[in-house]
């Protein structure tokens, strides 16, 4: 009976104040950058399997393996995106299922390798691609600036300028 009531104190205890984060990312190994820059930089060499400075259709084909929680290889699902991009890269779960539903390219519920095909950037722009996203197409938007993580990253991203992203 105190065993029982020790958990149910630990799952309220962590989920209120939270902690279930610090407990997940401890048990799941997650170390993402601190700085917005690392973590733009963290998605250009996950991206970039076969590193030959091109992020491409194939490239993300694999890379899609590495979101895999469900051992489901052909669909992602929205909780799987959204752990990997708090886990891997520190984001807010928001920005996880806005990354969701920019996967479902066409918009059928499910994301799958297809989704990805067209893709094809240098590294450079794929850089790129990474900033501009997220200053212009998630942080403009006001409600995605409510959560304190994202109120944290978005003030970070409005003082970075184009010429500050670099991965070195």
């Amino acid at each position: 009976m105190l065993a029982h009531r020790l958990t149910a104190f630990t799952i309220l205890f962590c989920g209120t104040y939270g902690l279930s984060s610090y407990w997940f990312n401890l048990m799941n190994k997650c170390n993402p950058p601190d700085k917005l820059v690392g973590k733009f930089c963290a998605a250009v060499v996950d991206n970039d399997y076969d590193e030959d400075g091109r992020v491409d259709f194939r490239d993300v084909h694999k890379q899609i393996l590495d979101f895999s929680y469900d051992d489901d290889l052909c669909t992602l699902k929205e909780w799987e995106v959204m752990i990997r991009w708090v886990c891997r890269y520190g984001y807010s779960e928001q920005y996880g299922k806005f990354m969701y539903s920019l996967y479902d390219s066409d918009k059928n519920g499910v994301v799958n390798a297809d989704d990805f095909n067209g893709f094809n950037f240098s590294t450079i722009d794929f850089l790129s691609i990474q900033y501009i996203r997220f200053k212009d197409m998630y942080c403009g938007n006001p409600k995605n600036r409510v959560s304190p993580l994202d109120k944290i990253h978005c003030a970070e991203v409005d003082e970075l300028k184009p010429e500050d992203i670099k991965c070195t």
